[in-house]
């Protein structure tokens, strides 16, 4: 008799932790009898056991594979989450990733991992899959975090947003428009002056709201910039998760006075910025382009742009402004010259 493990029960016990010590070791330097597609998910599952000592030197081990098993382990029938999460942390081979990304057993936190990393081709298989963006918006959120994100997968994710999460809204508020035209949007009643933030916030709001959002999801705060009154949209367009400020500025009760206040706050990111003056019914309006063109947080290719649209005497006042990017002061006092003379 042998105390050998036919192959197909070898893998399943490594998978499951119920190995011997002795074969866990072997496994995990690549020194069991397995085919190298079950090879690759028997090393995957000791990286992701726990065990400091053995993962380490299955890491060692799993640098030697190549590609074709790398496909060939995602490929294979019964491939289990944590081991397409070890093949998507390490490798950049597309012909891997792509099969890697489309599988159903992937989990969302590994799809999140790649949208923030991999290439336009890849990008648009992970916002093609709908399912999966609605289940976790922060994939979507993690793709906005992409140094290599294309203008045009940037755009249909703009698009997911618009139409998954605030057509929703936007029926709502069609199916009880009388209601919730109705918005008390300044104090019900006046009470002593208290210190406001760049946002008209006070300190006690900004902790009930933290207090607040602090336990919801990113799609219970998406409804929130969207519904909520002026203090709840006006802490919210502050909010990390693009998805989140987005809905603020695409929010029916976001009014020209609230764009010229998030305008000409330092707090909110470039996007919501450059959001801003996506809409030109906004950009007709002098004191938010003016405010856009003044913070030190709007896009450079954005405020050169506007600031021939200035007044003189705004125009001016930017030249000298130290708070804004030297390229936006030297195109004021260029603009400051030409007038002039």
């Amino acid at each position: 008799m042998t105390d050998a493990a036919p192959e197909s029960d070898l893998l399943d016990q490594i998978e499951r932790g119920e190995a011997a010590a002795q074969i866990l070791d072997f496994a995990a330097r690549g020194m069991v009898p397995l085919p190298p597609e079950e090879l690759v998910r028997a090393i995957a599952s000791i990286m992701a056991s726990g065990d400091v000592r053995l993962a380490a030197i299955a890491a060692e081990s799993f640098k030697k594979f190549d590609a074709g098993s790398l496909k060939s382990a995602v490929l294979s029938p019964g491939v289990r989450a944590e081991q397409l999460a070890a093949v998507a942390q390490h490798t950049e081979d597309a012909s891997v990733l792509e099969p890697l990304i489309r599988h159903k057993a992937v989990s969302n936190e590994t799809l999140a991992w790649l949208a923030e990393r991999v290439d336009a081709p890849l990008q648009d298989i992970i916002v093609t899959n709908q399912t999966r963006l609605l289940a976790a918006p922060v994939i979507v959120e993690r793709l906005f975090e992409n140094p290599k994100l294309s203008p045009e997968i940037r755009r249909r994710a703009d698009e997911f947003l618009e139409e998954f999460f605030l057509k929703q809204e936007r029926e709502r508020d069609a199916a009880g428009e009388t209601e919730e035209a109705v918005e008390a949007e300044g104090p019900a009643a006046p009470g002593p002056a208290a210190e406001v933030d760049e946002a008209g916030l006070t300190e006690a709001a900004k902790r009930s709201l933290f207090a607040r959002v602090a336990t919801m999801t990113v799609v219970q705060r998406i409804h929130l910039a969207y519904r909520g009154n002026k203090e709840e949209r006006m802490f919210l367009v502050q909010d990390r998760n693009r998805l989140v400020s987005a809905a603020v500025l695409k929010s029916p009760r976001t009014r020209d006075g609230d764009a010229e206040t998030v305008a000409n706050m330092k707090s909110v990111s470039e996007d919501v910025l450059r959001g801003i003056t996506f809409r030109r019914d906004w950009m007709r309006h002098y004191g938010i382009m003016r405010n856009i063109v003044k913070n030190p947080r709007s896009p450079i290719d954005v405020t050169l742009a506007l600031v021939i649209r200035l007044n003189a005497k705004d125009q001016k006042t930017l030249a000298g402004d130290r708070n804004v990017p030297e390229a936006v002061r030297a195109f004021a006092r260029r603009e400051v010259s030409r007038r002039e003379t």
